[in-house]
Parts: C-alpha cells; sequence; structure tokens
C-alpha cells in the first residue's frame, strides 16, 4: 500500500463525468499503480484526475500535455479549481516558462520536459506518478516517454504510478505495454450536434469558402464559433476576411497567441465570438461558448522525407480521428451545430488517423534519444510502434556525422553537452560548435528562430530582421538562459561565422544551384529544393538547408536557409568530398562517355574528360544502355538474326531444354552472351553467333542436327531453312525434290518443314507440309501450269523416277 500525503487535496464536485470513476481510478493506483482511461472529450479526465492521482502518491505528479497552449490552459484551470494561483501546489514547466516551488503537487509539463528528465536520470527522483494526457496524439516524446518510463519502473522504480489518458484510445494494446493494467472507460458530457456538409472548396478559394460557411452558420444558430484552419497562416487570413463582415468579435487561437491572450480567450466571453484556432483547440483545450464548428477539413502534419532528409511540414485532408474531435467540441455546453468542408463521398475515404511520429518522423531525435538511453536498436524499449531499423541507422550515420555519437552508438563527450541541450541534436551540434567563439550570438539567435519555427519571408537566415523582432528577442533570451553553461567549443575547426557553424551541423543539408534554374538547388541527397520567389538566396551558388516545406511530390520549398560559396564549402567539408571515375551512357550524345568526378554527395562540384577509362567499366556502360534501351538498338547480322530465329524454335519446341530467346530474356543475361570487346558505343556492336554463348555443349552438339540451318534437296545446292516466322520454312525448287517422296523434318518432335515450292524463277508456287502428297496430288496442276511458263524445264509427269 502506498503512502498517503500528509496533505490530501480537495477534489472540488464539478459535476463532469469523471467524477463517477473516482474510485475506480483510485483503486487501480493503490492496487497496481498503473491505469489506461478512456475518456470521451468533456469527461473532465484532465481536470479531476491529477488531483485524485495526487492524493495517492507522496512524491510529485506530472501530468503531460502534448502542447504549449493546452499545457498552459490546463495549468491555470487546476489552479482554479484549488482556488491558488499557479506556481503554488500547481506548477507549469515548458519551454521558455517554468513556473513551481518546492511546495507544487501537480506539475503540468509538455512531453519533451518528461524525456528529457528521463535522459538526465531514469529514477525520476522526487516524481511519483506521470501521467500522459491526449495519448492518441502519439508525438514522439510521449511515445518515447512512455516506453522509458515504463522501464524506468521495471528496472528502478517499482513505485513509480503511471496513467495513460485520451479521449478516444485503443486500451488494449496501452493496457498490454503497461503489464495488463487496469482500463477505466468514462462516456462524456456531449450534447447533441447537428452535421451539416458543404462542396470541398479548392484550395485558392477555400479561406473565403470557409468565410462563407462561418457566416451562414452564426446566422442560423446560437452561441460562439470555433474555425479549425491547418495552421498560423491560414488563421490568419480567415481572420482578416471576416473581421468586418460580422458583428462577433474574431479572434486567433494558435501557438504564437501571447499567453495572456490564451487564457483569455478560454474563458468564457462577454460577447459573441468567433475563434479562428490550428489543432491546438482539437484536444485538451476547451473554449467556452463554442456551440457552432466550421471544419476547413485541412490539417497540418510534419513529414519526413528519407530520400532529402529533410523534415517539413504537409497540409493534408484531416482524418477521421481529428474530424470527430473537432465535431465534438461544438457540443461540450449545449446542443451543437458543425458545418464540414467536404461531402459524404469525401469522408467515405478519410484516412483513420495520422501515423505516429515515431515512425514517420525524423528519425534523427528518435536516434539519439535512443543511444542516450542505452538502447540504440530499441530492442528492449516497450514502445506500441518500433521506428524501424532502417531508419534508426540512417539517425545514427548523421549523428556520427556530427560528431555526437561514436562507433558503438554510444554519446560522445560533444554527444553528453549535445544531449543536455533542450534543441533538436542539429541545433545543440550548431551551438557546440560555435559557443566561445565570435558566431556564438549569431548562431543562437538563428537557432532560436529554427526552434521556435519563426517563418521568414525570404527563407534567408542569415537576415533576421525580417521577423517580428519582439518574438525572435523572446525566443533567443529564453535560449540564452537553458543554454548559458555552454562548454568552449573544443572542435580543432572552430566556425567563423553563422554560415560555417550551420555547415558543420547541416553538412548533409548542402544544396548547389542548378545552372538552368537560379531558384532551384540539388541538395547533397540527390532530392531537388526552390526558394521563394523574390527571396535573397535567389542564385547563391550554394545553400545550406535548415527547413523545408511543401508537397514531397515536387520540389520542396526552402523556409529557412544561408546562402555560401566554394571556397566555404571546399574548407569545411573538404573531407567529405570524394573523387571518383565515371563512365556511363549518355543518352544525348548516343556513347559513353568518361569522366573523372569531384562529388559532395549528389552534388558535382568539379569533373573533366577521363583519357583511358577502365574497358570493362565501358562494357558496363554499355551493358547499362542495352538494359535501358532495348536489343533492337544493336546491329544484328543475317548470321545473327538466323541463330536467335532457330534457338526461339527450338524454345518453343522444347522449353526445359533449350534457352529462351525472346527480349526481355536476353536483356536479363546480357553479360553471358554479348560481346561489347573494344566497343565505345551501340553502333559498333555487331552481333553474330554470340547467342551460342548461352549454349552447354550437348545444346551445341545438337543444334545443328535439330534445327540445322540448311538441308540439300536431292538435286543442287544447300538451301537455308528459315525459322523467323515461328516456324522452319525451307523454299526449294520444285525440280531439285524430283525424286523425294519423304517428306523432310526437323526438331525433337521431328516436326515437318514447311516446303515452299518455287518455280525456276525462284517464285512462290505451293507451300506444303506433305510432300509424297502433293507429287500425288496437286503436283499435276502445278506442272500444268508451269510448262507453259518455263518450256525450257523438264517437267515429267512422275517426279519420282526422274
Amino acid at each position: 500500500m502506498r503512502r498517503r500525503p500528509d496533505r490530501a487535496l480537495v477534489v472540488p464536485r464539478t459535476g463532469l463525468p469523471v467524477e463517477r470513476a473516482i474510485n475506480a481510478i483510485a483503486e487501480a493506483l493503490e492496487s497496481t499503480g498503473t491505469l489506461v482511461l478512456s475518456a470521451e472529450p468533456g469527461a473532465g479526465k484532465s481536470s479531476l484526475v491529477p488531483l485524485v492521482a495526487a492524493n495517492h502518491t507522496d512524491a510529485r505528479v506530472v501530468l503531460l500535455q502534448p502542447r504549449r497552449l493546452a499545457a498552459r490552459a490546463t495549468a491555470f484551470r487546476l489552479a482554479d479549481l484549488i482556488g491558488e494561483d499557479i506556481g503554488r501546489t500547481i506548477g507549469l514547466t515548458m519551454r521558455g516558462e517554468r513556473r513551481v516551488d518546492r511546495t507544487t503537487r501537480i506539475e503540468v509539463v509538455t512531453e519533451a520536459v518528461l524525456t528529457n528528465r528521463l535522459l538526465a536520470d531514469p529514477e525520476l527522483p522526487g516524481i511519483g506518478c506521470v501521467i500522459f494526457d491526449e495519448f492518441h496524439e502519439r508525438s514522439l516524446d510521449a511515445d518515447l516517454g512512455l516506453g522509458m518510463a515504463i522501464e524506468s519502473r521495471a528496472l528502478l522504480r517499482p513505485d513509480l504510478q503511471i496513467v495513460v489518458m485520451s479521449a478516444t484510445i485503443d486500451t488494449e494494446p496501452v493496457s498490454r505495454l503497461l503489464d495488463d493494467a487496469p482500463v477505466v472507460a468514462v462516456p462524456g458530457r456531449a450534447h447533441p450536434v447537428v452535421t451539416v456538409r458543404r462542396q470541398r472548396p479548392v484550395r485558392s478559394a477555400w479561406v473565403n469558402e470557409v468565410a462563407a460557411a462561418t457566416l451562414e452558420a452564426l446566422a442560423s444558430h446560437p452561441g460562439d464559433a470555433l474555425i479549425f484552419a491547418p495552421g498560423r497562416a491560414e488563421v490568419e487570413r480567415v481572420r482578416r476576411t471576416l473581421e468586418g463582415r460580422t458583428t462577433a468579435a474574431v479572434h486567433a487561437l494558435h501557438g504564437g497567441t501571447t499567453a495572456a491572450r490564451q487564457r483569455a480567450l478560454l474563458r468564457p466571453g462577454t460577447e459573441r465570438r468567433v475563434i479562428v484556432a490550428t489543432a491546438v483547440a482539437e484536444t485538451s483545450v476547451t473554449v467556452p461558448g463554442v456551440r457552432i464548428v466550421i471544419d476547413g477539413g485541412l490539417a497540418r502534419r510534419p513529414r519526413f522525407d528519407p530520400t532529402s532528409g529533410l523534415g517539413h511540414l504537409e497540409t493534408v485532408f484531416v482524418p477521421r480521428f481529428g474530424a470527430d474531435q473537432r465535431r465534438g467540441r461544438a457540443g461540450r455546453t449545449d446542443d451543437g451545430l458543425c458545418v464540414r468542408l467536404w461531402s459524404a463521398e469525401d469522408e467515405r475515404h478519410l484516412d483513420e488517423s495520422f501515423e505516429p511520429e515515431i515512425v514517420a518522423g525524423d528519425p534523427l531525435p528518435i536516434s539519439f534519444a535512443l543511444c542516450r538511453w542505452g538502447d540504440p536498436d530499441a530492442a528492449e524499449l516497450p514502445l506500441l510502434d518500433h521506428p524501424g531499423g532502417r531508419r534508426l541507422a540512417a539517425g545514427r550515420t548523421v549523428l556520427a556525422q556530427l560528431g555526437l555519437i561514436d562507433e558503438t552508438g554510444r554519446p560522445t563527450t560533444l554527444g553528453r553537452a549535445a544531449g543536455d541541450l533542450p534543441v533538436h541534436p542539429r541545433s545543440a551540434a550548431a551551438l557546440l560548435a560555435a559557443s566561445g567563439t565570435p558566431a556564438a550570438a549569431g548562431v543562437l539567435t538563428a537557432v532560436a528562430a529554427l526552434e521556435e519555427d519563426l517563418r521568414l519571408p525570404g527563407a534567408d537566415l542569415g537576415d533576421l530582421g525580417s521577423l517580428p523582432q519582439d518574438r525572435l528577442a523572446r525566443a533567443a533570451s529564453h535560449l540564452r538562459r537553458r543554454t548559458r553553461h555552454l562548454p568552449s567549443s573544443a572542435a580543432e575547426s572552430q566556425p567563423a561565422d553563422l554560415v560555417e557553424a550551420l555547415l558543420d551541423a547541416w553538412p548533409d543539408r548542402l544544396a548547389a544551384a542548378r545552372p538552368e534554374r537560379p531558384d532551384r538547388f540539388q541538395m547533397a541527397t540527390g532530392s531537388g529544393v526552390s526558394v521563394p520567389a523574390g527571396s535573397p538566396l535567389v542564385g547563391a551558388p550554394f545553400l545550406v538547408v535548415a527547413t523545408a516545406g511543401g508537397s514531397s511530390r515536387s520540389d520542396l520549398v526552402v523556409r529557412a536557409a544561408v546562402a555560401t560559396d566554394r571556397r566555404t564549402v571546399l574548407d569545411r567539408l573538404g573531407d567529405r568530398i570524394t573523387t571518383t571515375d565515371v563512365v556511363e551512357w549518355d543518352d544525348r550524345l548516343d556513347r559513353v562517355v568518361a569522366w573523372r568526378v569531384q562529388r559532395l554527395g549528389a552534388i558535382v562540384l568539379h569533373r573533366e574528360p577521363l583519357p583511358h577509362p577502365n574497358p570493362e567499366a565501358i562494357r558496363e556502360a554499355l551493358l547499362s544502355a542495352v538494359h535501358r534501351q532495348g536489343l533492337d538498338r544493336l546491329t544484328w547480322s543475317a548470321e545473327g538474326r538466323q541463330l536467335r530465329a532457330r534457338l526461339a524454335w527450338l524454345h518453343g519446341e522444347d522449353p526445359d531444354n533449350w534457352p529462351d530467346v525472346s527480349d526481355d530474356a536476353l536483356v536479363e543475361q546480357l553479360e553471358r552472351w554479348l560481346d561489347l570487346s573494344g566497343a565505345e558505343s551501340l553502333a559498333e556492336v555487331h552481333i553474330g553467333g554470340e547467342l551460342a554463348r548461352l549454349l552447354d555443349w550437348r545444346q551445341r552438339r545438337e543444334l545443328d542436327q535439330l534445327a540445322p540451318p540448311a538441308m540439300r534437296p536431292p538435286r543442287g545446292a544447300l538451301r537455308r531453312i528459315d525459322y523467323a516466322d515461328g516456324r522452319p520454312v525451307w523454299p526449294v525448287r520444285i525440280q531439285q525434290l524430283f525424286g523425294l517422296d519423304e517428306h523432310p523434318t526437323v526438331g525433337p518432335k521431328r516436326t515437318p518443314v514447311v516446303i515452299e515450292l518455287l518455280t525456276p524463277a525462284d517464285r512462290p508456287a505451293q507451300v506444303t507440309t506433305d510432300l509424297p502428297g502433293f507429287w500425288r496430288g496437286s503436283y499435276a496442276n502445278v506442272r500444268a501450269e508451269l510448262r507453259g511458263r518455263y518450256p525450257k524445264h523438264a517437267w515429267p509427269e512422275d517426279p519420282l523416277p526422274a
């Protein structure tokens, strides 16, 4: 039995549905110390469960929230419930803000805070219970944090309580992960919501259609309206479009909204309101007074492109789970209305949910966290979904290039210092490389802009003057406080400025200008990126790309990068440059070309003609050309065509014993039979008897017996057999066959040869596969006709004695 705390918290009577489950929650915490709570939206789980948990542990309760806005709102709501100011019994910790003291019993944190604490000290001293709220969002830190907490409980802290909560969640796999934790389900307090669908708008008309739907809903239904937009830019465009067109006050709610403004919006208003929000309002946060939801159908989702190595935000259609969450916001307090900007047909094709970040996100922070935990392959860590061995290996490759881990996957001295910084591993590498150098201040400001995801209109990270300076200064100040104990750089070649520091931290993100398009660049990974129109980066010879966005189906658009030059690239990345001899087929020149090439990844820095290419490399290039362009590019001699036709006929007669010589089969076996000695272009390749290389000794011996290239008639010279039409055809003059009363056959099945009977002028007279029958049948008619045309030739009545 766990000792109860000396000072119990009063769980207020709120009328929320979760109150009916308080005894079950308390029993689970006392009996097993674990719990999976499935509570529908509006049940009050975030408000009451932490208070209940605080009365069943003598240490601090840590409540995780997926977003800063939700963390702040939850902390203030809990403080209001017990009648205190935040920072005492109820604390708050997130990036840039910490309000706790020694009396704090419940600390609301963003998910990364817990992960960093576990990595710093897996025993979690002073913490008695960890509550994962809104776990259905499956962020990387939630998945890793849960796995690490479970492992810590199993190995170090058997008294650690773990609670997993979500509005809707598949409880069975989570319960199994927690060693069959008790499951408690709580119904919500939802009111009926009428759903209205409109036609799905094209992207260019999306803002106007959302505004029109909002105005119609405000005119027909009471209450405040909550509009869902995919990102901050769309939120502001919708807000500006609505202002002045409605008597309701129009507000924006997103991650950049100030704390005071957020808190005001999350309290009941005295006037009718329209709140345009990002996904921050889908879960965790209740906006009072809302009875109308306008769902624009779009969501912004982080996407990692393994080809380019870039993570970016992609605008996609909302999944079914997110749409249901949004709809539920309209029925929290009274009957509601949900307007969806998509049809019933569109709805049938919605994805159920987004892929978890641990499966689809940037593998670098995943790999770094696992290396710091001591389980680089996630072989032991209890996870709902494994990140994937190849993705983890790719992440470790980059971490090793940055000097953060050694060859065994353990963090280096630099890696341990980077792990103490609450930023992305690349950002940490840049800060550490610049620490104590003249570049430190500029690097810190640039990293602050990246970590806060501040949008640069021209995408030039070297020119931060276009950003809101108050937000930039705030972000830089927060980062400076969190990194004030950075060790001085120990790098052999310290960066002299921001560009060199970023090049050290993002070496695989180098991009070179494409000569034909000054706004487009090729990355060292081989992928393409472009810069926004009018950006000062247009025309730069090289970029170091920090972030990009857009669709992975086309070039990603650079969102933050710095320009650099060739000398800097050679100085900082000289050890990564490779020199190779390249011998390849050039489709444009229609021949093999040979170069000595200097590359940095996929970027060609320099090339010059290679005077004496390796003959084997030339052969490989020619083979590659034939693979791509087909056998029609080769010149076949009459001998080669006849041999191929003979073999094709034999394969048809006896496929088990004779090779397939179709185009596809021959291309697959080019290396076995094609002789490319001395050739440098396909025009120089002439095919004769090379196909015989496909035959073994027995087949070579039997080839002329079973498919002879020619036969000698009773009179005259050899006459060639033509196999080109898929059957053996023997053109021969009638007079040359006088005296032959047996039809010739070929092949393993003794197939009758098709005899093409010719006139003395070698013109076809008749075709037969039954020569004896011809002599005794239609020969008389043929004789009568040809005697008149060729009177000088003998035409006996009986050709056999002749």
